[in-house]
């Protein structure tokens, strides 16, 4: 049976917190990353934090502004069981827990870089930049209320209405999506290198719980749900970056690289990927491969739609590949 919301644990909330040796176990694993030698093979990767990274760098064009975000940005990250309740925090990020420097993931960033500067993950290295060059920076944050105004129940509310899978993309990317990397800001506002604070992955677990509140309002028929163009420079590219963002939160504007489309990614599609999608077209199916640069083994949309299911499979396999 799927993963409903009462098996999965957030962060914080104090209905169905984490211990805090949970918490730890939790930070652990992913220090662990951020120590443990590459092993995939991916040219400059020194450790397994930067593998991570590297697939989420080299599929930007192909994982964003996409009505499978969910799916493709999880397929291989949400081997977490736990999940940041940002509707908690609405009201004062800054005042989040998930901020403390001893059982949460460090506070906001300061200086001219805005690096984070206590908690676990401080002093911290990444090495990965958006054209895939490598060289050294920190993780950085400047965190924004008015951004994070989106993550509001109201909001949520509205888009788990949403009679259609299109519809309740649009809404959740436009608004509980946009409103985590904009409220967290500085690394996390950056659609390529964001993967690199590991506060990404609690914001997309936290996804991964919404989206399947909206699954479970309709099922079996939403668990094969799916559609929607499979690169950002498709032809009418979706609105989900364009959702009316809610008065007083400010738009979600992560910075410009090399295109005019939403975080510069509406670059040529590369035939490398394109190819290798099996969609048979420019419409996502749930035959289109999902790839993880050699992290794990490639998978399906089809294998991962039911959570409890394709999911279980991946995040036991991620688990292994991280520990081995």
């Amino acid at each position: 049976m799927p993963v409903n919301s009462s098996q999965r644990s957030s962060f914080y909330d104090l209905s169905s917190a984490l211990t805090p040796t949970e918490k730890s176990e939790y930070i652990d694993g992913e220090l662990c990353l951020m120590s443990t030698p590459a092993k995939s093979g991916v040219p400059g990767a020194i450790s397994r934090w930067d593998e991570l990274q590297y697939a989420h760098i080299a599929q930007s064009d192909y994982i964003h502004g996409v009505p499978f975000i969910f799916r493709k940005e999880l397929a291989f990250l949400n081997f977490l069981r736990s999940y940041w309740d940002e509707v908690a925090d609405v009201k004062n990020l800054l005042a989040s827990d998930i901020f403390d420097a001893e059982l949460g993931f460090g506070g906001n960033g300061s200086g001219p870089d805005r690096c984070i500067s206590d908690g676990p993950f401080a002093n911290r290295t990444l090495h990965f930049r958006e054209d895939l060059s490598v060289s050294d920076y920190c993780i950085s944050r400047r965190l924004n209320q008015r951004a994070f105004s989106a993550a509001g129940q109201q909001y949520v509310d509205d888009c788990l209405t949403k009679d259609n899978y299109i519809s309740a993309w649009n809404c959740l990317e436009g608004r509980p999506h946009g409103a985590g990397h904009g409220g967290v800001s500085g690394l996390m506002v950056n659609p390529l290198l964001s993967p690199g604070d590991p506060i990404f992955y609690l914001h997309h677990t936290y996804m991964d719980k919404l989206w399947w509140e909206w699954q479970s309002k309709e099922l079996p028929k939403r668990l094969t749900e799916i559609g929607g163009n499979n690169t950002v420079s498709q032809p009418n590219f979706p609105p989900g970056f364009n959702t009316t963002i809610p008065p007083g939160s400010g738009p979600f504007t992560p910075p410009v690289f090399n295109g005019s489309g939403p975080g510069g990614l509406d670059r040529t599609p590369n035939k490398a990927f394109t190819d290798y999608f099996n969609d048979g077209g420019n419409i996502t199916t749930l035959n289109h491969t999902l790839w993880s640069a050699k992290i794990l083994e490639n998978a399906t949309i089809a294998d991962v739609m039911d959570i409890g299911g394709g999911l279980l499979r991946v995040m036991a396999a991620v688990r292994s590949s991280s520990t081995s």
